[in-house]
């Protein structure tokens, strides 16, 4: 009974076994199957993309730029394009004609102007295709140019030393700008400059009264990672001549002894004539001896002086400058000695100053004569125009000459009116014996500069 048992399990455990083995069988035969279909195409072999890919805009065109990391299989390059209005195209390229060192540059030529999306993919000779990589580019010309703001002039000044300062307008994009400057003499100057505006300096300038003036700019659209330069329409202008006051350059001045009674002024300070240029409180130039009296300087350049203006003492008003005198000479190359050598040796009180300064080729560049305010203020601050100036020669060595002051210590001075003849106490006035001293913390002087006023064509 035993053994027939044992049998007839055996029989039922082959039975499941053979089952089993049969479905695993025919689920074998199911995945060979479905993969075969795949294995029968051989093996695939994937082409290299491209790699950086940008779009740099220009004229009528984009240049597609990668670079070259993993172009091994891949002989074509296809781009298509996108317009804003959803128009599409595309472009096949050779790459080994594209391809430049590290970098393959493919261009797009006779591109309408506007905004592209870009997607390109390679290719290789068995029709295997890369990934896509896209990118976005611009393609400009007239239409972007019309908007670009063009460079042109804006001023024109000329310093004392014959050099013309230019302002210019600028504009965002440009790389550079041409002007072409034509005077009255009919001769046409041209400047290149790179640069998107600004101020050019121009040496030896011209004594033009009318100016016939273009302007070209260049621009380089840096906003659509322009790769062509455009030019914009010329500006043309006219400039006509004029003249404007200008602040002469006190760093310039140096103090000179030009005569045997200049007083270095020591009384208020060891800088002498050199604190009246030297911008500070701390000291002043005075004369304790009756006006007249004078100092003198080199402006250090050339200038016509037109107008000057005083800065007085800081603890007291009273010895202000009212009427003065400027002289001046446009060189000392002659000699300090000799009959009409610059060294005048009168005293600015001695009745033949003048004729020995006419003599010694000294000329009355013009007058002037400061006015204060009521009531006295401490500092006083004055400013005058000069009247009867000569603008026949241009001076650089000066003779600054005080020709009276505010009033003496013991007389007092009304709000409404000046003591002294024509303004100011001097030696010999008759109003009193009393000093006629005098005293300037800051002296200021304006000249006359060339200007021109800027018209558009």
């Amino acid at each position: 009974m035993i053994n027939y048992i044992s049998m007839k399990n055996i029989r039922w455990q082959t039975l499941i076994t053979l089952i089993a083995v049969l479905l695993i069988t025919a689920a074998c035969s199911d995945i060979t199957d479905t993969q075969r279909k795949y294995l029968d195409r051989g093996e695939t072999s994937y082409v290299g993309r491209m790699d950086s890919v940008v779009a740099l805009g220009g004229k009528g065109r984009v240049v597609i730029l990668a670079k070259n990391t993993y172009l091994r299989t891949a002989t074509k390059c296809i781009i298509k394009w996108v317009d804003y209005q959803g128009a599409t195209s595309e472009k096949t390229f050779t790459i080994k004609d594209c391809i430049s060192g590290d970098y393959t540059r493919m261009t797009i030529d006779s591109l309408p102007e506007g905004d592209y999306d870009f997607y390109v993919y390679n290719m290789d000779d068995w029709g295997n295709k890369s990934l896509t990589v896209d990118c976005h580019g611009s393609s400009y010309g007239d239409t972007y140019a019309s908007i670009q703001p063009k460079i042109a002039v804006s001023s024109i000044t000329v310093d004392d030393n014959n050099t013309a300062q230019i302002i210019m307008t600028s504009s965002k994009m440009a790389v550079k700008y041409r002007l072409t400057y034509q005077g009255d003499n009919n001769e046409e100057k041209t400047i290149e400059v790179n640069s998107t505006g600004g101020k050019i300096t121009i040496p030896n300038w011209g004594d033009f009264e009318n100016l016939n003036l273009k302007v070209t700019t260049y621009i380089l659209p840096s906003d659509k990672a322009g790769i062509d330069t455009l030019v914009l329409p010329e500006v043309i202008q006219t400039a006509k001549q004029t003249t404007v006051d200008y602040d002469v350059d006190k760093s310039r001045i140096v103090p000179m002894v030009l005569t045997k009674n200049d007083d270095p002024g020591t009384s208020y300070g060891a800088k002498g004539v050199a604190a009246l240029f030297d911008n500070t409180d701390a000291e002043c130039w005075g004369l304790n001896v009756s006006a007249p009296g004078h100092f003198c300087f080199d402006l250090g350049v050339k200038a016509y002086l037109s107008g000057a203006s005083i800065v007085g003492r800081l603890d007291y008003p009273g010895w202000d400058v009212v009427k003065f005198e400027i002289w001046g000479r446009e060189s000392i190359d002659d000699g300090a000695y000799g009959s009409t050598g610059y060294y005048i040796m009168s005293t600015s009180r001695d009745k033949n100053f003048v004729k020995e300064a006419t003599t010694r080729k000294w000329k009355k560049v013009g007058n002037g004569w400061f006015k204060y305010t009521s009531p006295r203020s401490n500092p006083q601050v004055s400013k005058c125009v000069l009247t009867e100036v000569d603008h026949s020669f241009k001076p650089r060595y000066i003779l600054f000459r005080v020709m009276s002051v505010l009033t003496p210590d013991i007389v007092p001075v009304p709000d409404t009116q000046y003591f002294g003849n024509e303004g100011g106490f001097y030696s010999g006035d008759g109003v009193n014996t009393g000093n006629r001293a005098f005293c300037i913390r800051e002296l200021n002087l304006k000249a006359l500069g060339m200007a021109y006023t800027i018209q558009n064509n």
